[in-house]
């Protein structure tokens, strides 16, 4: 194995050859071949210790400030500071029409940086994006509900018009090629990493240009954001926090991954035409313009698992097909999930959508054949739907746990604030989780099986201990109280000469603040000792109800007997379940 390490400046100091050392070690554990660490002082150049760089090699920054642009052409190489502190070593842009770091090679890591801009930030809107002068432009339009007017506002658009937004303030220049001013931009790249750095008022924080397979994770984003533009695939990322910008996939990108990632007061995560099997995931998206926004996606994208508060619009959708969107949680916006454009074949399920000001969900302009099942509901106007029919509001009825606890999966959960939701003040004569009656949307949609409320069950609070069994006595009864099951093994028959044998002993204590009733029933027997050969305390089990008081020095100890002329051995199927209530 061959190691240089290369001192630029000031090496003198007992913590750098410390520092030196820690990373020989680090070498050394990784089995590198060869490779060289190349130190940067305050005051020297970062791009000069770049191009003296060869692939494998480390460049470490020392802590202070520096003012460069740094294009980096050698692949296989890792930036970053000292101590991976972002705090420590500032680097500012000097010529603010370019990035701070330009990658144009693969296998790149830049870690541990504060890289901050001229404070020209893009300040731009997610509601609508098309493919200009081969970029994907993101501007202002329109003053209608929907934040444009019409398609031709989408051709139309001037690149430059988009990014100044200021009248007094110079047009920023970028011809839509290579790299615009951004704080890491990676030119067409594979398998980079950018990671645990803080972006301050770059035009862009982290810019993707037909890069694939990178990753931009764990960094801090203020007046910035991350923009994959045209052409971008299988680029992770993850567990970013963005403050005051957005997150935009542009046009034709394909199977990137958003997951974890917090955007507040900004515009929120946005996807633009033609690509697909984008997956947004567990992301945190606070007080923006629209929580999630996606406009032309005739390809599956996926939007699941998502905290959207306080968004002018929670999700919205635009010319969407063949996209799922479940287990999101929406409220405290003006509405929750908006489809428009002759959006279709759309799942939306499992969400929960609340407090919204206008509409829980509005399809607008054509959106049909959509298929909306199993979304909670809770809202003064729950639907909005206008120029649009022949939605599908509930999925085929099934056992299973539906969104409200229910045992049945089939329509919605329709609620209101005021507690007089269609679900909330409906029968369900038979239990089964299903409003007797069908819910009508709008003049011919319907949700045939809207869900029920469940049942009220009160919690009741109890200590339970099971006796040790009497050998060739044990059973495999369930003993279920307030829904819990325990089980006591496998009961096998009697060996006394008494007229039962030897009791098993459960032993209940109460330790809630309400008296308990307890009693108990036989559930799917498949052999007779169910229902004929088990007494409890003494009497047959159809007959057993008692009641614990609130007192924790008192118990009901229940005795679990087998006759002894019952012929049967081995293991026993069913249950013998005992109930617990409050009275």
């Amino acid at each position: 194995m061959v190691l240089r390490i290369v001192l630029i400046g000031d090496c003198s100091s007992r913590r750098r050859l410390n520092a030196v050392l820690i990373v020989i070690l680090f070498l050394l554990s990784a089995g590198v071949g060869s490779a060289e660490v190349i130190y940067v002082e305050p005051g020297n150049s970062i791009q000069a210790a770049v191009n003296n760089s060869t692939s494998g090699d480390i460049v470490i920054v020392k802590a202070g400030e520096y003012q460069e642009n740094i294009v980096v052409n050698v692949s296989g190489i890792n930036i970053s500071s000292e101590f991976e502190n972002p705090e420590n070593v500032l680097i500012r842009t000097r010529d603010e029409n370019s990035s701070v770091f330009q990658i144009k090679a693969d296998n790149v890591t830049v870690s541990g940086f504060n890289i901050t801009g001229s404070g020209e930030v893009s300040n731009v809107s997610v509601s609508s994006i098309s493919n200009v002068s081969g970029f994907s432009n993101v501007s202002e339009m329109g003053n209608d509900s929907s934040g444009f007017n019409n398609s031709s506002d989408f051709e139309s658009a001037d690149p430059e018009q988009a990014f100044s937004s200021e009248p007094d303030k110079p047009t920023y220049q970028w011809d839509g090629f290579g790299c615009p001013s951004a704080g890491i931009c990676l030119e067409q790249v594979n398998n980079c990493t950018v990671e645990n750095n803080i972006f301050f008022e770059n035009r862009y924080g982290v810019y993707l240009q037909d890069s694939k397979n990178s990753t931009v994770l764990k960094n801090t984003f203020f007046r910035n954001g991350i923009w994959l533009d045209e052409g971008c695939g299988e680029n992770l990322l993850i567990n970013n926090a963005i403050e005051e910008s957005n997150l935009i996939i542009g046009a034709h990108c394909w199977d990137n991954i958003m997951f974890q990632n917090r955007v507040s007061n900004g515009e929120g995560i946005s996807i633009a035409c033609c690509g697909g099997n984008n997956l947004v995931s567990r992301n945190e998206i606070i007080n923006c313009s629209n929580g999630i926004d996606i406009y032309d996606v005739q390809a599956r994208t996926v939007l699941r698992d998502n905290l959207i508060l306080g968004c002018e619009k929670g999700i919205y959708l635009t010319f969407v097909f063949d996209s799922r969107v479940y287990n999101n949680t929406i409220s405290n916006g003006s509405t929750g999930i908006f489809l428009r454009e002759d959006c279709h074949d759309n799942e939306l399920s499992n969400n929960t959508i609340t407090t919204s000001n206008e509409s829980g969900i509005y399809l607008l302009d054509y959106s049909a054949d959509n298929r909306i099942y199993n979304n909670y509901f809770n809202n003064r106007v729950n639907v909005k739907a206008e120029n649009t029919k022949g939605n599908i509001w509930n999925t085929t009825q099934s056992p299973g746990t539906n969104i409200v606890g229910g045992p049945s999966m089939g329509g919605n959960f329709w609620a209101n604030p005021e507690g007089t939701g269609f679900s909330q003040v409906s029968n369900d004569s038979n239990s089964d989780g299903i409003c007797d009656l069908p819910f009508q949307i709008n003049g011919s949609d319907f949700d045939y099986l809207p869900l029920a409320r469940p049942p009220f069950v009160t919690g009741v609070d109890l200590e339970v201990t099971i006796g040790m069994p009497e050998p060739n006595n044990t059973s495999d009864i369930f003993i279920e109280i307030d829904r819990d099951t325990l089980n006591l093994g496998t009961m096998l028959s009697g060996q006394s000469t008494e007229q039962v044998s030897k009791p098993q002993v459960l032993t209940i204590r109460n330790t809630g603040k309400g008296n308990v009733r307890i009693s108990a029933e036989v559930s799917d027997p498949s052999d007779t000792v169910f229902s004929e050969g088990i007494y409890i305390s003494s009497r047959f089990w159809p007959d057993f109800s008692e009641v614990i008081e609130n007192n924790t020095s008192k118990a009901l100890e229940i005795e679990l007997k087998v006759p002894t002329n019952y012929s049967g051995n081995g293991t026993k199927k069913g249950s013998l379940v005992f109930l617990a209530e409050k009275v």
